[in-house]
């Protein structure tokens, strides 16, 4: 990432952006009208709108990082593990019990992408670990929608993502209205959250310290020469 979205991950937590940023057609939607054949025109034309009750954040998952994805993604890369990211959404559900936070792989396809032949799946939600299942009426765009944000066009997979992701829309019918976001929504990090913080370019040191000193982080800091 840049060093100015890095600040603001350190000053206001991580940033979930609205489905409907992800505009990209060789990710999500086409997946859904691809590889969903039983979905009828009426539930396709609701997937957009489907799309803006779920907000998504991207994670490259492996250990290495090179000096050619800082011309890509910027010059700043955060380190975390699973298990952290998991607590972070732990707490993030407690406080917003209208929030079901997925960690899952994005799963790439080959054209035709119907003939695929791979069911999408994470590999954990908190609803599920807290044996919450809510009663809203679940629909099939809804739920196809969400299943197809987990896929993306194989000449994507270099990118090895996995995706966090909020869906906000099957606990609307628990009595509590949920509070608009188009732009995003933002997951509280533990000041454990960061393992390492690794610079592909060492310039930035000095700032960066002193950013996870401002706001009370501990890491370490790596340079990629």
């Amino acid at each position: 990432m840049s060093i100015d979205k890095f600040e603001d991950i350190c000053q206001s937590g991580l940033f979930l952006a609205n489905a409907t940023k992800f505009d990209d057609k060789q990710e999500g939607y086409i997946a859904v009208k691809s590889t969903f054949p039983d979905l009828t025109e009426s539930n396709l034309q609701n997937v957009d709108k489907m799309k803006s009750y779920f907000y998504i954040s991207s994670w490259y998952a492996g250990e290495d990082v090179s000096k050619s994805m800082g011309n890509i993604y910027g010059d700043i890369c955060i380190k975390t593990s699973l298990d952290e990211l998991k607590a972070v959404c732990k707490e993030h559900g407690v406080i917003n019990c209208t929030h079901n936070i997925i960690l899952g792989e994005i799963q790439y396809l080959l054209k035709p992408y119907a003939d695929h032949g791979k069911t999408p799946n994470w590999v954990w939600d908190y609803w599920s670990e807290i044996g919450f299942n809510p009663k809203c009426g679940l629909n099939p765009a809804s739920i196809k929608t969400l299943q197809g944000l987990f896929f993306k066009d194989a000449d994507y997979s270099h990118e090895n993502e996995v995706r966090l992701i909020c869906d906000t829309f099957h606990g609307r019918n628990r009595g509590i209205d949920i509070e608009s976001r188009i732009e995003g929504i933002r997951i509280t990090l533990s000041k454990t959250f960061f393992s390492n913080v690794v610079l592909l370019n060492k310039e930035y040191k000095l700032r960066v310290n002193n950013v996870l000193k401002k706001f009370g982080y501990e890491s370490e800091i790596e340079i990629v020469e």
